[in-house]
């Protein structure tokens, strides 16, 4: 049995309503008819909850299920790789601009270090928000103002490789 169909048989045993399961999990009703229509699947921390809310092991939820057996498997790559190759490929591009603009490597530090600080703590308070309210996966909000944290830090990094690489060539004509 696949776990939407596991899921509204065990509410239907406990005789809940989807939006009674939906306010024990403090999600959206939605969210429990799309799981039970296999259109959309739990994250783990909701099985947890829903094998402690059915009362049974998590392996009986979700044993049957090999679409599930198959999301949990895999790593959670997917947000990582997209911040990160994001974020160099814009780090490129604005210490490009930055070189080009003839913007010292000092007054991009000094200009954007608020910026930085910033996103740096509305990062922690998106991911913080985001465990409260039981979400795994990340939500655009995060992912975006990781990239443009992520890539404020790495501009100076890409500038100064640019730099040194520019002087290395300097002193090779010279």
């Amino acid at each position: 049995m696949e776990i939407g169909e596991q899921i509204k048989t065990q509410r239907e045993c406990q005789h809940w309503s989807q939006q009674e399961l939906a306010d024990r999990l403090n999600i959206s009703r939605q969210s429990i008819s799309k799981w039970e229509r296999g259109t959309a699947l739990p994250s783990f921390a909701n099985v947890v909850t829903l094998s402690e809310l059915f009362q049974l092991t998590i392996d009986d939820l979700i044993r049957e299920d090999d679409h599930m057996m198959n999301q949990l498997e895999q790593p959670v790559t997917k947000p990582l790789s997209l911040i990160v190759l994001s974020s160099l490929g814009l780090a490129i591009v604005g210490a490009i601009i930055s070189l080009s603009l003839g913007i010292g490597l000092t007054a991009f530090v000094n200009a954007t270090q608020s910026l930085v600080l910033l996103g740096v703590l509305g990062l922690l308070g998106l991911v913080y928000w985001n465990q409260r309210h039981q979400c795994v996966p990340l939500s655009r909000w995060v992912i975006a103002l990781a990239i443009l944290t992520l890539t404020l830090l790495f501009i100076p990094q890409v500038d100064s490789l640019f730099m040194g690489f520019l002087d290395g060539l300097r002193d090779q004509t010279h």
